[in-house]
């Protein structure tokens, strides 16, 4: 099963390395790794979707805990959460596919945000197998190039899961 660990770092490059360094000692299977600014001035999310169990999150998040710049860490089941990816999916453009094209990104919620007359770029946001079955619909089209974030994720409201453990 799948576990988030959610980690809140000063936002210097030494904590984000650290972090990432006990990751790799521990060499457990990494889905999905993201990196963005925290809620406080000055802090970074690390957010790590791991394919282990509960009981390799767990002291995975003791071990991250005790790293200098750790100020945070949450571990969760993925199941009791709340999981996202942003995707941007660059096409090449032609006027017989346009409306086909439009339909398809209107099936699965997608925007179009950038248009010129040789290229389409779309922008789709939803779980990593939504943003994979959104790429698989629109291969038909001609991809250029993807991007996508990687998961960022949060505990569900109703869960008790994910509690935290503050840095000493």
């Amino acid at each position: 099963m799948a576990q988030v660990v959610s980690i809140l770092l000063s936002q210097e490059l030494l904590a984000l390395e650290r972090a990432v360094g006990e990751l790799r000692r521990r060499n457990l299977p990494i889905e999905s790794i993201t990196v963005g600014p925290g809620e406080a001035p000055g802090t970074s999310c690390l957010t790590v979707i791991l394919s282990t169990d509960e009981a390799g999150a767990d002291m995975t998040a003791k071990k991250l805990n005790k790293l200098s710049g750790v100020r945070e860490v949450k571990h969760f089941p993925l199941d009791d959460g709340v999981a996202r990816e942003v995707a941007l999916i660059k096409l090449g453009a032609t006027e017989q596919h346009h409306a086909e094209l439009l339909d398809v990104c209107e099936l699965f919620k997608a925007t179009v945000v950038d248009e010129t007359p040789d290229a389409v770029i779309v922008q789709v946001a939803g779980t990593g197998s939504f943003v994979l079955a959104f790429i698989r619909a629109l291969e038909r089209f001609g991809i250029l190039e993807v991007a996508r974030s990687g998961s960022v994720a949060l505990p569900r409201v109703s869960a008790d899961a994910g509690a935290a453990t503050p840095a000493p």
